[in-house]
């Protein structure tokens, strides 16, 4: 899948930090980091799960599915878009929000078939003022 990228518009507070307060900074602002990431996950994951969805109704054996509309996150149908994203630590400072399922990136970008649903890009645009908050709460903790 497409990485999505945030990162910190004030470096230099960062840099500050991890001058000043070395592997405590680091911890802090690592910590920080993981929390967002975590949060933007399950941001997405609410995404597929819940939400409008005012696609075509359809059947599939004894189960009626509601699908998503072009612009919607995907609905959730067997759970393997959800279940197949996963947080994990890249290095310091930095976090990624992987999926598994092939089909992900078709969904969140669209196809030559299919109009786009995202989930990320809304979830980590969501996330960008939380996570510099975080890290900014990380950084005063350490004054």
């Amino acid at each position: 899948m497409t990485d999505f990228t945030i990162r910190a518009e004030n470096m230099d507070e960062v840099q500050a930090a991890l001058r000043k307060y070395g592997k405590d900074a680091e911890r802090a602002i690592s910590r920080a980091v993981m929390a967002s990431a975590l949060a933007i996950d399950r941001d997405a994951k609410k995404r597929i799960q819940r939400g409008p969805k005012t696609g075509r109704t359809y059947r599939r054996g004894n189960v009626v599915h509601r699908a998503s509309a072009p612009g919607e996150s995907p609905a959730t149908d067997t759970g393997r878009l959800v279940s197949g994203q996963t947080v994990r630590n890249l290095r310091k400072l930095s976090a990624a929000i992987d999926n598994n399922v092939a089909y992900a990136p078709h969904l969140e970008f669209g196809t030559q078939r299919i109009d786009a649903r995202p989930f990320m890009a809304p979830a980590v645009e969501a996330g960008k003022s939380d996570f510099a908050r975080r890290v900014a709460d990380a950084i005063r903790g350490l004054q």
